[in-house]
């Protein structure tokens, strides 16, 4: 059995290694187009701020390391960059040499991840504008600004989601004080927003929400102007776009294979695509959301993880159950505050019909006297069902934001706001009060319904 995986991160190592371990004998090669595999790219912030000091820390495996210990034979710096699926056969560019190859396959997976999203209006040519999606852009980022030469005295970042507040932190951490973020919003979409946005105040990071970016100057070689459609304008020496991600699937265009409009390719339950003997996982295919019950664009590590190794065993001839699906879990840090949300928006569920209600509490994260950090908890549910459908956090510290667990964990189990009420919390003061912020949200979300 030949099987061949284009992407060399974590689904399609993951679905390789799954494969390796049933079958030794089977021919398996992945195909990388750029030179490194196996990175945590959530872990970028952390190089740029130089609280992960070495490039080499961020990456797991080493095509070295997964030839000898894995027995699959990596390929950097090739390209697919055509496909028959008819024929199984891809064409190949090994881009040190420039020379193309075909390669055919008895099963393939696709994990092409994804690239960083941009738009006409921000493309310009500069070279003080940077995409943080990659090691290649961390090094260069890390590398200018620890630059005497350069002066980087201010930023600006064009998108208020998870990179771009994540990365606040890290030109904080190069002591850099001009910094302005540019979003329709940050993040959330209630009034927890509130606490993000007093938290990038007490930073002196300027928030710029709800104007759109119309065209990118170049003043000089070190100074780009960003004008908004209200024609004000900022200048700043550092542009970071982090406007969100896409699937990296062009050349799968017109292929036959089903995808999202956004390119993301679509998968059953066990990541087969609707074309004979080709399966996907990743950052680039869409995952069904048990909350929204559609096939959504979500992508985060660990279900590009859990996907690749299904698809892998799958292959394989291994049982497993099928693929959940998510319910739309992530965590990140702004500053000095911790946020995490789960499920779905109070809107959301407006738009799917149901008779939707929200409470929101800010309370101690642990008993009182052992200390006074607060933390936010916002509930959404259904009025009618008492179903649980959504939360976000905002806390001061890991321990109150990764509650959001327990809050995924009830929504995985279709849980209700009573069912919340009733759940046995560990408590000791360090950990938590003895009513644990959880509890309380739920007890207020109780009498909202009248109960």
């Amino acid at each position: 059995m030949e099987i061949v995986v284009i992407g060399g991160n974590a689904a399609g190592l993951s679905a390789a290694s799954a494969i390796r371990r049933i079958h030794q004998d089977w021919m398996i090669d992945v195909y990388e187009k750029d030179q490194y595999i196996s990175y945590g790219s959530c872990g970028i912030p952390y190089y740029v701020s130089d609280e992960v000091k070495n490039l080499e820390n961020l990456i797991t495996l080493t095509p070295e390391k997964v030839e000898k210990k894995r027995k699959i034979p990596v390929h950097l710096m090739n390209e697919v960059i055509n496909i028959d699926f008819g024929s199984k056969t891809l064409t190949i560019l090994n881009k040190k040499s420039k020379s193309e190859f075909k390669r055919s396959y008895d099963r393939l997976i696709i994990a092409t991840g994804a690239h960083a999203t941009s738009f006409p209006e921000l493309s310009l040519d500069h070279e003080r504008i940077f995409y943080v999606h990659n090691l290649s852009h961390a090094e260069r980022l890390r590398t200018i600004l620890k630059s005497p030469e350069q002066k980087i005295q201010s930023v600006a970042i064009i998108g208020a989601g998870y990179i771009g507040l994540e990365m606040l932190e890290a030109y904080k951490a190069q002591s850099i004080n001009d910094i302005s973020i540019i979003g329709p919003r940050l993040v959330f979409r209630s009034q927890s927003q509130d606490y993000i946005l007093k938290e990038l105040k007490s930073h002196g990071v300027k928030p710029i929400l709800g104007k759109k970016v119309v065209r990118l100057e170049a003043l000089t070689a070190k100074k780009i102007k960003i004008h908004l459609e209200d024609d004000s304008a900022l200048e700043t020496d550092l542009l970071q776009i982090s406007i969100g991600v896409s699937p990296a699937t062009d050349i799968f265009q017109n292929k036959g294979l089903r995808m999202l409009s956004n390119g993301a390719i679509l998968t059953d339950e066990y990541m087969k695509t609707n074309i004979s003997d080709v399966y996907a996982a990743g950052d680039c295919i869409a995952t069904y959301h048990q909350i929204l019950k559609q096939h959504v664009y979500y992508p985060l590590a660990p279900a590009a993880n859990k996907q690749g190794r299904l698809a892998g065993s799958i292959i394989a001839g291994k049982e497993v159950d099928f693929y959940p699906g998510i319910v739309g879990t992530s965590i990140f840090k702004v500053l000095d505050l911790f946020c995490a949300r789960t499920g779905i928006t109070l809107e959301q569920a407006a738009d799917l019909g149901y008779d939707a209600e929200s409470v929101l509490i800010e309370n101690n994260e642990i008993a009182h006297y052992m200390g006074t950090k607060k933390m936010s908890i916002l509930l959404v549910f259904d009025s009618k069902s008492h179903l649980l459908l959504g939360s976000e956090i905002t806390a001061r510290t890991a321990l109150g934001a990764k509650k959001i667990d327990i809050i995924a964990t009830a929504l995985s189990a279709k849980m209700k706001i009573e069912d919340i009420q009733a759940l046995d919390l560990a408590y000791a003061p360090p950990f938590a009060p003895v009513w644990d912020p959880i509890l309380i949200a739920a007890n207020i979300a109780s009498k909202k319904l009248g109960k």
